[in-house]
């Protein structure tokens, strides 16, 4: 079991507080090696994304060869020449093609494919190299005039491998970390002392290790943890050796290093009082110790503020994390706050069991979260998100993996997809919203079918991050690269538009009094809505104490949700209850409990939340027609509530008050959704499974009409197994998924035009949403 203790940090020494974390990024990494090489050679035909953390922002450089980031920007460390953050990525400007890129604190490096060294963002302490301190630097700038073969960004300054194959840092240097034997600070790349034969580099916090072509690791700069490894805590300016022999990969953390031998046996040693070695304690140490468990089959791995993260093969490639999960959940594993001492799997980060596309190829860790690239060419990161770090259009932290979305990935329709009770949308991949069905927001009438997709008219270009569908549908809307308000278009007879008033529309309208909106939720009758460190607001219908606000009262501006904290993972809306999953991975629901949907053991009505019973280790939750379902951290799936069509997945028809056990779910298990009285679940190996209710074909398996009390499988083929592959309406009857080349593909009852298949036929198998 992880391990807790309550024992504050210790003071900060060094003059400024916050710390980066990144490992070198190799430019060895290339499409068909899941491993990081210690040899400093160019990467020779670049075909997935390569990503690298900062401290918070990201970075990756694309197959063609372009780079992208995403996150913070107030010192301009995105690149696209302003100093607006951004939750989705965006192309840095004026950089000629790239083969490796690496994100410092404040600042990004790279290099192009002539093997010249470019850096952008802070340049306080001459981290950009170009020979100034004076400005900050919004677009790359060339570092020094030496040829790069691998270059890593740390807390102030930087440093690379050259083709000489000796290192150069410059930057910051008040505790000797440019290894020039000096603690005089340089804006020009300084030879570092003594080393030769260097094929890899990695700059930290206050400290940098290298790898050498004989397996040596020597380390130089802060020592005051034993990030040095040599046995002392005495800081130097110029490299000392750790006694390792046979290292193939060097990472750098804040006051901590890594190494991976050959055989892939992991060592750390450094600063260890969260638990950020990996060690099975919180002792420093100061000479390379065996990370728990992890001593064959390490291929990667990284360092961040008091975190780390490997690629393991166990069996497999394996993505495990171990430290501080400091309320953001960088661990990955679903928990926001517990430390871990002891390396444990990210959620759903493994090789799918039948070999297919979706394991993780490339890992990187930032100061404050993560991210992963997938053979299948996604990227998706966790943890910390509040400058919108993730790339996933919202600044929520989150403690599973999430898709970073808007990358210039293989040609894509749609970046998510979600389904309501009349009316299919999508978040498109120029982040516009479109929708088939009806109420579908292009200016019909509500009545009006589409058998297609159709774009979503009055709402700012290529300002969407999300969209939730119910009758009508609402979408997230950014400005300035940042969440910030709604917008909800249809039916309005109970508020449901947000707006003040009741009229139905047929284009988007604001909903009113919502600013720094993170994601957005409808019901059949009300929509709920998380905002940015303010707690959930729900509007609509309220006959059941769906507003969560203590009252029956409709309301058609957003009322806020008493008796949750500020901040949560999730809000989830159906018919007639809503339910909110805490970052303590417990949830709280209210409204209509009729049939036991609120899952606390009774059938009592609620306005305000309560508690699930019994019910903890939640990393997402759906909500049906009178029904609830949750994905555990262990990849299994819980019901409660209605039953009459065996939408609670048990092998029976009856109700239950609080969670039992989905059949055949004990695990692997990526993402949920709900519909009117069916639920369907992503398995890792990207089959999709539903169960409850098949009178429209809503099961997915070629068939319209009877029932199922146990998952079966949908045809059709692979579909993505993550966080936005997959929406049911929670009213409604359809069903739709991304398949494995991101189109959206949709079943089940289609009266409306919802499968949007150019039909109005139900449909029991899945079918290609048109005009996408």
């Amino acid at each position: 079991m992880p391990a807790t203790h309550s024992r504050a940090h210790p003071p900060r020494r060094h003059r400024r507080w916050a710390r980066a974390a990144v490992a070198a990024t190799a430019l060895a990494l290339v499409s068909s090696a899941a491993t990081i090489t210690g040899a400093a050679t160019p990467a020779a035909a670049v075909t997935l994304p390569i990503v690298a953390a900062g401290g918070g922002h990201t970075c990756s450089i694309m197959a063609d060869q372009s780079v992208w980031c995403w996150g913070k920007n107030t010192t301009g460390q995105l690149g696209n020449g302003t100093t607006a953050d951004s939750t989705v990525p965006v192309q840095v400007a004026g950089l000629p093609p790239a083969v490796a890129v690496a994100g410092g604190h404040d600042h990004t490096c790279a290099i192009d494919a002539s093997h010249q060294v470019w850096c952008w963002g802070a340049n306080a302490f001459g981290q950009l190299g170009n020979g100034t301190t004076s400005v900050d630097s919004t677009a790359p700038v060339q570092a020094g005039a030496f040829l790069g073969l691998q270059v890593s960004a740390g807390d102030g300054f930087s440093c690379a491998v050259t083709a000489a194959q000796t290192a150069r840092c410059w930057g910051d240097n008040n505790f000797g970390e440019l290894g020039d034997g000096t603690t005089n600070d340089s804006s020009t790349p300084r030879l570092v002392k003594g080393l030769t034969g260097v094929t890899a580099v990695a700059a930290g916090y206050f400290h940098a290790c290298a790898l050498l072509n004989t397996g040596r690791v020597w380390c130089w700069g802060d020592n005051g943890n034993g990030e040095l490894g040599n046995g002392t805590t005495t800081a130097s300016d110029v490299p000392v050796p750790t006694p390792l022999e046979g290292a193939t990969v060097v990472a750098a953390g804040a006051a901590d290093s890594c190494a991976i031998t050959s055989g892939g046996d992991l060592k750390c040693w450094g600063n260890n009082f969260v638990g950020q070695l990996g060690i099975g304690n919180f002792t420093d140490a100061h000479v390379p110790t065996q990370v728990a468990s992890l001593n064959s089959g390490v291929s990667q791995v990284g360092l961040g503020e008091d975190f780390g993260c490997a690629l393991a093969a166990t069996p497999g490639a394996t993505v495990v994390c171990w430290g501080d999960a400091d309320g953001n959940g960088q661990l990955g594993n679903g928990n926001f706050s517990e430390d871990n001492p002891f390396p444990s799997t990210a959620f759903g980060l493994q090789l799918p069991p039948a070999g297919g596309p979706g394991g993780p190829a490339q890992i990187a860790v930032g100061g404050h979260h993560a991210c992963v690239v997938l053979t299948s060419a996604r990227v998706e990161c966790w943890g910390s998100n509040f400058f919108g770090s993730l790339g996933n259009g919202t600044r929520l932290d989150r403690a599973i993996p999430t898709p970073t979305i808007g990358l210039p990935l293989p040609l894509h329709s749609v970046n998510a997809v979600t389904s309501g009770v009349m009316t299919s949308c999508a978040v498109t991949a120029g982040f516009g919203a479109a929708c088939w069905g009806q109420m579908t927001g292009d200016g019909s009438p509500l009545t009006a079918v589409h058998t297609s997709a159709v774009a979503v008219k009055n709402l700012p270009p290529g300002a969407v991050s999300q969209v939730s569908a119910g009758y009508g549908g609402c979408a997230l809307i950014r400005t300035g690269g940042l969440a910030t308000g709604l917008r909800c278009w249809g039916a309005n007879d109970w508020g449901e538009l947000g707006n003040g008033n009741t009229k139905s529309s047929v284009v988007p309208v604001k909903v009113s009094s919502i600013s720094n909106a993170e994601s957005v939720a409808s019901g059949a009758t009300h929509v709920c809505a998380l905002v940015h460190n303010g707690g959930a607001w729900c509007w609509g219908e309220n006959n059941w104490g769906q507003l969560g606000n203590g009252t029956t009262s409709n309301s058609s501006v957003p009322v806020s949700v008493t008796g949750l904290p500020s901040n949560m993972a999730q809000v989830a809306a159906a018919d007639d209850h809503t339910c909110a999953l805490l970052k303590n991975q417990t949830v709280k629901c209210w409204g209509l409990n009729n049939v036991g949907q609120l899952g606390d053991g009774t059938t009592s009505n609620r306005i305000t939340p309560v508690a699930v019973a019994g019910l903890t280790g939640v990393v997402q939750i759906a909500l049906g027609d009178g029904y609830t379902c949750a994905l555990l951290d262990f990849g299994g799936v819980q019901c409660w509530g209605n039953n009459a069509f065996g939408e609670l997945g048990n092998g029976t028809t009856t109700n239950s008050t609080s969670p039992v056990q989905v059949s055949g779910l004990t695990g692997g298990v990526q993402a949920i959704s709900a519909g009117d009285a069916g639920a369907c679940a992503v398995l890792l190996s990207a089959q999709v499974d539903c169960w409850g209710d098949n009178s429209a074909g809503e099961l997915g398996n070629g068939s319209v009409g009877g029932q199922s009390d146990t998952p079966v499988a949908v045809s059709g083929g692979s579909f993505l197994s993550d966080g936005s592959s997959i929406g049911l309406g929670n009213l409604g009857s359809t069903g739709c998924a991304l398949d494995g080349s991101e189109t959206a593909q949709c079943w089940g009852e289609n009266s409306h035009g919802e499968v949007g298949n150019g039909t109005i036929t139900d449909t029991g198998s899945p079918a290609v949403v048109q005009g996408l």
